[in-house]
Protein backbone atom coordinates (compact mmCIF):
# COMPACT_ATOMS: atom_id res chain seq x y z
CA UNK A 1 0.00 0.00 0.00
CA UNK A 2 1.58 3.29 -0.75
CA UNK A 3 2.02 6.03 1.56
CA UNK A 4 -0.87 8.45 0.35
CA UNK A 5 -3.69 5.59 0.88
CA UNK A 6 -2.29 4.72 4.29
CA UNK A 7 -2.39 8.11 5.37
CA UNK A 8 -6.11 8.53 3.89
CA UNK A 9 -7.01 5.76 5.78
CA UNK A 10 -5.27 7.05 9.16
CA UNK A 11 -6.93 10.72 8.88
CA UNK A 12 -10.42 8.42 7.72
CA UNK A 13 -10.02 6.18 10.88
CA UNK A 14 -9.64 9.65 13.21
CA UNK A 15 -12.71 10.86 11.81
CA UNK A 16 -14.73 7.76 11.71
CA UNK A 17 -13.60 8.00 15.81
CA UNK A 18 -15.97 11.08 15.68
CA UNK A 19 -19.10 10.08 14.17
CA UNK A 20 -21.72 7.46 15.30
CA UNK A 21 -22.84 6.61 11.54
CA UNK A 22 -20.07 5.05 10.30
CA UNK A 23 -19.94 1.33 9.76
CA UNK A 24 -16.75 0.19 9.10
CA UNK A 25 -14.38 -3.08 8.92
CA UNK A 26 -11.97 -3.18 12.04
CA UNK A 27 -8.26 -2.35 10.95
CA UNK A 28 -7.70 -5.76 11.59
CA UNK A 29 -10.85 -7.09 8.96
CA UNK A 30 -9.71 -4.08 6.33
CA UNK A 31 -6.55 -5.55 6.35
CA UNK A 32 -7.53 -9.14 5.92
CA UNK A 33 -9.48 -8.27 2.88
CA UNK A 34 -6.74 -6.12 1.47
CA UNK A 35 -4.08 -8.96 1.62
CA UNK A 36 -6.61 -11.51 0.77
CA UNK A 37 -7.44 -9.36 -2.51
CA UNK A 38 -4.07 -8.62 -3.35
CA UNK A 39 -2.77 -12.53 -3.14
CA UNK A 40 -6.03 -13.69 -4.84
CA UNK A 41 -5.04 -10.98 -7.76
CA UNK A 42 -8.74 -10.21 -7.98
CA UNK A 43 -9.32 -7.01 -10.45
CA UNK A 44 -13.28 -6.44 -10.55
CA UNK A 45 -14.68 -5.87 -7.18
CA UNK A 46 -17.77 -4.79 -5.66
CA UNK A 47 -18.76 -3.42 -2.54
CA UNK A 48 -22.04 -3.33 -1.28
CA UNK A 49 -22.20 -1.08 1.72
CA UNK A 50 -19.65 1.89 1.23
CA UNK A 51 -20.78 3.54 4.18
CA UNK A 52 -17.68 6.75 4.94
CA UNK A 53 -15.38 4.35 2.00
CA UNK A 54 -13.45 2.76 5.02
CA UNK A 55 -13.16 -0.51 3.60
CA UNK A 56 -13.51 0.46 0.18
CA UNK A 57 -10.30 2.13 0.40
CA UNK A 58 -8.72 -0.85 1.89
CA UNK A 59 -10.18 -2.77 -1.43
CA UNK A 60 -9.69 -0.38 -4.03
CA UNK A 61 -5.81 0.01 -2.91
CA UNK A 62 -5.53 -3.79 -3.32
CA UNK A 63 -7.45 -4.10 -6.89
CA UNK A 64 -5.42 -0.80 -8.10
CA UNK A 65 -2.09 -2.59 -7.46
CA UNK A 66 -3.48 -5.41 -9.41
CA UNK A 67 -4.90 -3.71 -12.25
CA UNK A 68 -8.33 -3.38 -11.48
CA UNK A 69 -11.21 -1.33 -10.12
CA UNK A 70 -13.84 -0.97 -7.91
CA UNK A 71 -17.89 -0.69 -7.53
CA UNK A 72 -19.26 0.40 -4.30
CA UNK A 73 -23.01 0.52 -3.63
CA UNK A 74 -24.25 2.59 -0.40
CA UNK A 75 -28.04 3.84 -0.05
CA UNK A 76 -27.40 7.19 1.12
CA UNK A 77 -26.23 9.95 -0.82
CA UNK A 78 -24.39 12.10 1.79
CA UNK A 79 -21.87 9.30 2.40
CA UNK A 80 -21.58 8.17 -1.30
CA UNK A 81 -19.94 12.04 -1.23
CA UNK A 82 -17.93 12.04 1.66
CA UNK A 83 -16.40 8.61 0.77
CA UNK A 84 -16.21 10.27 -3.08
CA UNK A 85 -13.77 12.80 -0.92
CA UNK A 86 -11.75 9.92 0.61
CA UNK A 87 -11.14 8.09 -2.58
CA UNK A 88 -9.93 11.35 -4.31
CA UNK A 89 -7.67 11.96 -1.29
CA UNK A 90 -6.22 8.56 -1.65
CA UNK A 91 -5.15 9.20 -5.28
CA UNK A 92 -7.98 5.74 -6.06
CA UNK A 93 -11.09 8.15 -7.98
CA UNK A 94 -10.03 6.82 -10.84
CA UNK A 95 -10.38 3.22 -10.11
CA UNK A 96 -13.46 3.67 -7.74
CA UNK A 97 -17.37 3.38 -9.48
CA UNK A 98 -19.25 5.13 -6.54
CA UNK A 99 -22.80 4.05 -6.96
CA UNK A 100 -26.10 5.20 -4.50
CA UNK A 101 -29.35 3.68 -4.07
CA UNK A 102 -31.02 0.62 -2.95
CA UNK A 103 -28.63 -2.33 -2.92
CA UNK A 104 -30.78 -4.82 -4.67
CA UNK A 105 -32.12 -2.37 -7.30
CA UNK A 106 -28.11 -1.51 -7.99
CA UNK A 107 -26.95 -4.60 -7.75
CA UNK A 108 -29.52 -5.78 -10.51
CA UNK A 109 -28.21 -3.63 -12.36
CA UNK A 110 -24.66 -4.07 -12.52
CA UNK A 111 -23.02 -5.97 -15.49
CA UNK A 112 -20.21 -8.63 -14.53
CA UNK A 113 -18.37 -10.55 -13.77
CA UNK A 114 -16.81 -9.78 -10.66
CA UNK A 115 -13.90 -11.29 -8.39
CA UNK A 116 -14.42 -10.60 -5.28
CA UNK A 117 -17.07 -8.91 -3.45
CA UNK A 118 -17.64 -7.27 0.74
CA UNK A 119 -21.12 -7.97 1.31
CA UNK A 120 -21.24 -5.55 4.39
CA UNK A 121 -24.55 -4.06 4.11
CA UNK A 122 -28.20 -4.87 5.37
CA UNK A 123 -28.05 -8.56 6.98
CA UNK A 124 -31.23 -9.36 5.74
CA UNK A 125 -31.11 -8.95 2.20
CA UNK A 126 -27.50 -10.99 2.43
CA UNK A 127 -29.13 -14.22 0.60
CA UNK A 128 -30.67 -12.08 -2.03
CA UNK A 129 -27.95 -9.72 -2.60
CA UNK A 130 -25.73 -13.62 -3.22
CA UNK A 131 -28.72 -14.34 -5.31
CA UNK A 132 -28.67 -11.38 -7.44
CA UNK A 133 -24.69 -11.82 -7.97
CA UNK A 134 -24.21 -15.69 -8.54
CA UNK A 135 -24.26 -15.48 -12.50
CA UNK A 136 -22.07 -12.35 -12.44
CA UNK A 137 -19.48 -13.82 -10.69
CA UNK A 138 -16.36 -15.72 -12.18
CA UNK A 139 -15.41 -18.93 -11.35
CA UNK A 140 -13.06 -18.96 -7.61
CA UNK A 141 -15.04 -15.17 -7.12
CA UNK A 142 -14.72 -14.51 -3.17
CA UNK A 143 -18.30 -13.28 -1.85
CA UNK A 144 -17.04 -11.97 1.75
CA UNK A 145 -19.64 -11.47 4.37
CA UNK A 146 -19.47 -9.33 7.49
CA UNK A 147 -20.69 -9.45 10.91
CA UNK A 148 -21.03 -13.07 10.72
CA UNK A 149 -20.17 -13.06 14.72
CA UNK A 150 -21.43 -9.50 15.91
CA UNK A 151 -24.90 -10.80 14.25
CA UNK A 152 -25.21 -13.92 14.30
CA UNK A 153 -28.91 -14.14 14.69
CA UNK A 154 -29.05 -12.42 11.53
CA UNK A 155 -26.66 -14.17 9.65
CA UNK A 156 -27.66 -17.42 10.64
CA UNK A 157 -29.89 -17.91 7.78
CA UNK A 158 -27.28 -16.63 5.07
CA UNK A 159 -24.71 -18.66 6.57
CA UNK A 160 -26.37 -21.99 6.82
CA UNK A 161 -27.56 -21.21 3.12
CA UNK A 162 -24.51 -20.89 1.38
CA UNK A 163 -22.85 -23.64 3.61
CA UNK A 164 -25.39 -25.93 1.68
CA UNK A 165 -25.19 -24.98 -2.14
CA UNK A 166 -22.89 -27.14 -4.01
CA UNK A 167 -21.60 -23.67 -6.17
CA UNK A 168 -20.05 -22.13 -2.96
CA UNK A 169 -16.97 -23.46 -0.93
CA UNK A 170 -17.72 -21.62 2.23
CA UNK A 171 -16.37 -21.23 5.80
CA UNK A 172 -16.53 -18.85 8.78
CA UNK A 173 -13.44 -16.27 9.65
CA UNK A 174 -12.92 -15.41 12.97
CA UNK A 175 -11.45 -11.78 12.32
CA UNK A 176 -13.08 -8.15 13.29
CA UNK A 177 -17.16 -9.17 13.80
CA UNK A 178 -16.64 -12.14 12.22
CA UNK A 179 -16.62 -13.13 8.53
CA UNK A 180 -17.95 -16.23 5.87
CA UNK A 181 -15.34 -16.60 2.99
CA UNK A 182 -17.26 -17.91 0.00
CA UNK A 183 -15.93 -19.44 -2.91
CA UNK A 184 -17.80 -19.66 -6.07
CA UNK A 185 -17.07 -23.02 -7.40
CA UNK A 186 -16.67 -23.90 -11.25
CA UNK A 187 -19.62 -25.68 -13.01
CA UNK A 188 -17.62 -29.11 -13.39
Amino acid sequence: MNQRVADTIGRLEGFIATVDDALALSPEAAAFVHSLIFASGARRGLEIGTSYGYSGLWMASALSENGGTLVTVDHDPRKTEAARGWFESAGLGACVELRTGLAGDVLASLDGPFDFVLNDADKNNCIHYVELLEDKLEERAVVLTDNTISHVADLDAFVKWIRQRRDFRSVGVSIGSGMELSVKLGSS
